[in-house]
């Protein structure tokens, strides 16, 4: 799995993907169809910002 980038931090996609929420990450994924774990992730800070109110992983 490739280096993703997020809040100025740089981490395995498999450590940010084990902490993500279930049901935000499979709606985004069917969302999005072909879709790069980068791009994935940037769609779910939105998406997790929205739904709880707060960042992802601050």
């Amino acid at each position: 799995m490739a280096d993703i980038t997020f809040n100025g931090m740089t981490m395995e996609f498999s450590v940010v993907e084990g902490m993500m929420d279930a049901e935000i990450k499979a709606g985004l994924s069917a969302e999005l169809g072909d879709y790069t774990e980068q791009s994935l992730l940037d769609a779910y800070m939105a998406a997790h910002k929205q739904k709880f109110g707060k960042e992802f992983l601050q």
